[in-house]
């Protein structure tokens, strides 16, 4: 007889949890049958031998990876492949499950509604947590003690909520959750670096499942973090919410500095008025502003953006541009925002305006931009907006954009061939017009004139970036 759930544990050196974790998984008190499948990825301690004495007495199934195979969605997404249960348990081996009813619970709110694809459990901090680490659990979902239950009547919803909005509204945690088989089969685990859980929860959101906080299921997690752990966590957390949901935490280096003097303020003042020890106070308050500042610089310098061509960046030199008509009222201004699961620096114009800017020409050039409107004028006008690029008043690009669901999911973009006025002093022109003026606030993405003949091209700003990313591969990441 096949088991209903599958518990699927990815491993990497735990021999100090592993054995309590899955002690306390093969206590649980069902009324069906489940398997406990252990995907260890080349650790070097004794997890394996671990498994393997469980193995003897206890249905386990231990699948051996090298490291290089590794992957938070890859290697869930394989084992997925080798369980037999109809529901699979995900669970990291530094959690432990608080009773015997964590995994019956978890069934439970899964089986009660055919649309529901996946349920998570609530998280509880382990005795020796430190500090810090208990504050910021309190701070997220998966320690309220509310049950809830997220789905979408209309996907246009979705496209209509902010960056950040999205993140929360997609919440799930592979700390300890179960997905339906019949689920996964039509939308498997991506191969994601870092947070594979929440763009699997988007995707079933979308696709008009429902995804459930199910607070009767409990484990107990948390854990001790090096300096450095800070600065990754905060690298990768930027790079998937810009890549899956267009989030961009510090577009500049002032607003990286005031998000570090907020989070630090925030941070020092729970840590004040926690019911904690003083001499525990004491070391925390030394640590906060560090672990601030990494996990900010982790966010600022993972939304850098790699200049791969020479160019000239018409949205940094806005303040050089010409616009008319000339009045009091602010027509045009830099700003960002996301459209889609895009973010992006943005001219922003407000009809009927031209934004004039003088450039000279090298061979070979071209202009590279993005158009859209506005997420948030999709519920207040109906009336298309129109976008024109000129050079020396002729026209190279005419579009009309209209507030159609299918707009908000991306930016139009362009490039234009900029070769018969190469060698000479030209006027480009962006213009936006609407005859209907309420909410028309159009977008220019990123403007900028790309020098296709430029050579040997190099800036320090890139060196800074690939110089990261080279020690982020040496050092490499596996926290759950």
């Amino acid at each position: 007889m096949k088991p209903l759930a599958s518990v699927i544990l990815p491993v990497l050196n735990e021999e100090k949890n592993l054995g309590e974790c899955l002690s306390a998984v093969f206590s649980q008190e069902t009324d069906f049958r489940f398997e406990v499948i252990v995907v260890d990825s080349g650790s070097t301690d004794r997890s394996r031998e671990i498994a393997r004495e469980f193995a003897k007495s206890h249905p386990l199934i231990l699948l051996e990876l090298s490291r290089e195979e590794f992957g938070h969605g890859r290697t869930r997404q394989l084992a997925s492949l080798q369980a037999e249960g109809e529901y699979l348990v995900y669970l990291v081996a530094d959690a432990v499950p608080a009773d015997k009813h964590w995994l019956s619970r978890l069934l439970d709110s899964a089986r009660k509604d055919e649309r529901v694809a996946g349920v998570y459990s609530r998280q509880i901090h382990r005795q020796d947590a430190d500090l810090i680490s208990r504050i910021r659990l309190k701070k997220r979902k998966v320690s309220s003690l509310a049950c809830s239950e997220n789905e979408l009547k209309n996907p246009f919803d979705y496209w209509m909520m902010s960056p950040l909005e999205r993140i929360l509204f997609c919440d799930f945690d592979d700390v300890s959750s179960l997905r339906k088989r019949s689920v996964l089969e039509k939308i498997p685990i991506r191969d994601c670096v870092w947070a594979e859980d929440l763009v699997w929860s988007k995707e079933c959101l979308l696709n008009g499942y429902k995804i459930v906080y199910e607070p009767s299921s409990v484990v107990y997690h948390s854990h001790r973090s090096r300096a450095f752990y800070f600065f990754q966590r905060g690298w990768l957390d930027q790079k998937s919410a810009e890549e899956f949901f267009g989030q961009h935490y510090y577009p500049s280096a002032g607003d990286a500095l005031r998000g570090f003097l907020f989070s630090a303020r925030e941070l020092i003042r729970e840590i004040l008025t926690e019911d904690a020890k003083w001499t525990e106070k004491c070391s925390a308050l030394f640590k906060a502003p560090v672990v601030c500042s990494l996990e900010v610089a982790g966010r600022y310098f993972a939304g850098l953006k790699l200049e791969k061509e020479a160019s000239f960046n018409l949205w940094e030199r806005f303040s050089r541009a010409k616009i008319l008509p000339e009045s009091g009222r602010v027509r045009a201004a830099k700003t960002s925002f996301t459209i889609g699961d895009k973010w992006q620096r943005v001219i922003l114009a407000h009809p009927f305006v031209i934004i004039n800017y003088m450039v000279n020409l090298p061979e070979r050039s071209e202009l590279k931009l993005g158009i859209g409107i506005k997420p948030e004028a999709f519920n207040n006008r109906s009336e298309p907006i129109d976008f024109m690029v000129a050079v020396n008043g002729e026209p190279i690009l005419r579009e009309r954009l209209e507030m159609a669901p299918e707009n908000l999911k991306g930016w139009k973009e362009f490039v234009l061939d900029l070769s018969l006025w190469s060698g000479r002093s030209v006027k480009i022109s962006l213009v936006t017009a609407s005859e209907d003026l309420r909410y028309a606030w159009a977008g220019w993405a990123e403007p900028r004139i790309i020098f296709k003949s430029a050579k040997d091209f190099f800036n320090w700003r890139n060196f800074v970036i690939r110089s990261i990313e080279t020690l982020m591969g040496m050092r490499g990441f596996r926290h759950p």
